[in-house]
Order: structure tokens, then C-alpha cells, then sequence
């Protein structure tokens, strides 16, 4: 049997979203997913299943027992509260229906479960949040000595900068590299490193690109998007693989 994956789908107010391209009507709210996770899901064997954002955190709670893993996607900035800050300049769009959710969501998954994990840029974000952790709110004004991040105007699959891969790490394995390069569309990224987490990637400029809980357990996260080059790089579909694998695991037989 292959293996369920859970995706968490991104939640907005913005009826734009339906109105712009015929699909729905002014004043309705939107779920969407970018097709890019879909797509690296299924293709390294899995089957993908898109997790809503939900009123009632404990809505999804049944599913954990049927899923095999879950993809933590990118999205909107966390609000600074659940790290116990207040916003900065700088603090972009905050999605508090989302937020809610997926805090207390990866915090079961987490900690009631022993679920594979994966997190992508604002999933990066989010599991370090729930590990204790802080977030820059804002590279450009916050860390302005460090190389630019937000590289909104690149193609989605090109390679901007390399990054150093941690020696004997989960990342290393599955890449077979100390040095990877990445695409780079992030305003925010890891500060102060949340409990029982590692570093296992770093850009140039020494900010944080990866993450992971070291032991047996496949708790990995990037902040970068590597769903987004798998069209033109095959190679970064080894970390979906790797995920992928690691829920098979769990799959009865």
C-alpha cells in the first residue's frame, strides 16, 4: 500500500482568489495548495491528501491515526505572539484562522504521534515556533548585514545561492552533499533555535536553511522549496523520497 501524506492547504479571506479566476464569488473565503507539493508527493510514491484549516483544531485529530505523515506547506508569516514577541516592522501578512490551526496541530503531531514530518519555508517556521523557537519577522531590517532571501522576481526553480549541508545529518544523507545550492523566497527564517532541533543547513551569510530533530524519527524541515525545482532538478526530489520512504514504514502490511 503506498503511503498517505497529509498537506496542509493554505487558508484566506481574499475572495480574489475565486473572483479573479471564475471559480467563486465576492465574499468567499479559500483553501488552496500550490500543485508544486502535490506533484512531489505523488511522484516519490506517496498519496497526497489535503489537509484544510479547520475552526476546531480537533476537526483533523481522526485523521492522524489513518495518515502516514504529514507535509507542513509554506504560507503566510506566523503572528509573533506564539513566540512571545509583539510585530515588528517589517512583520508581513498574518493569517490568525491558520495559525491557530496549525500550532496546535504540529504540536499533537509532534507530540501524541510519531508521525514523519516535513516542513517547507513557513513549515520550517512553524515547527521551530512549536519546538520553543523564535523568528527573524523581517531579514531585510532585522539581520541587514546578510545576503537578500526574497528573491520574488527569479523563476520558481532556479538555484540562487548554495547552501552548507551539516556532515553525518539527515540532510546529507539523502542529498550525498555538504553543499547544496537553493532558490531563495523567504522574508523570514529561524532565530533563536527551538528545543530538541538541530541546524543541518546554513546559507553564506550563516542563516538557517534547514532544520531536524536528530534520532531515529523523520522530522525534517527546509527554508527553501524544493517542489518547486523538481520539474527542472530531479535531484531535490530525493528529499520527498526520503519523506515518502519513511512513512512507508508505517504503512500495515
Amino acid at each position: 500500500m503506498k503511503p498517505l501524506i497529509g498537506i496542509c492547504a493554505n487558508y484566506t479571506i481574499d475572495d480574489s482568489v475565486g473572483t479573479k479566476s471564475g471559480l467563486g464569488l465576492p465574499g468567499q473565503e479559500w483553501q488552496v495548495l500550490a500543485d508544486d507539493y502535490v506533484k512531489a508527493i505523488e511522484r516519490s510514491g506517496g498519496v497526497p491528501v489535503i489537509l484544510p484549516v479547520t475552526d476546531s483544531p480537533e476537526t483533523l485529530h481522526p485523521l492522524l491515526s489513518v495518515l502516514n505523515g504529514v507535509l507542513f506547506s509554506g504560507g503566510s508569516d506566523i503572528e509573533p505572539t506564539y513566540y512571545g514577541e509583539l510585530p515588528r516592522p517589517g512583520l508581513g501578512e498574518i493569517d490568525p484562522k491558520r495559525d491557530k490551526h496549525e500550532i496546535a496541530l504540529i504540536k499533537k503531531v509532534l507530540n501524541e504521534t510519531n508521525l514523519p514530518v516535513l516542513g517547507i519555508c513557513r513549515g520550517s517556521q512553524l515547527l521551530n515556533v512549536a519546538m520553543g523557537g523564535t523568528l527573524y519577522q523581517d531579514l531585510q531590517l532585522e539581520r541587514p548585514e546578510g545576503m537578500p532571501h526574497t528573491l520574488k522576481h527569479a523563476p520558481k526553480y532556479h538555484p540562487t545561492h548554495p547552501a552548507g549541508v551539516l556532515p553525518g545529518s539527515r540532510l546529507e544523507a539523502i542529498f550525498q552533499t555538504q553543499e547544496l545550492w537553493v532558490n531563495s523566497f523567504n522574508h523570514q527564517a529561524v532565530n533563536k533555535l527551538g528545543q530538541g532541533l538541530k541546524v543541518t543547513m546554513t546559507a553564506p551569510d550563516g542563516l538557517v536553511e534547514g532544520i531536524e530533530a536528530p534520532g531515529e524519527r523523520f522530522v525534517v524541515a527546509v527554508q527553501w522549496h524544493p517542489e518547486m525545482m523538481i520539474d527542472r532538478h530531479g535531484e531535490y526530489l530525493r528529499l520527498f523520497e526520503a519523506f515518502v520512504q519513511a512513512c512507508c514504514e508505517r504503512v500495515e502490511v
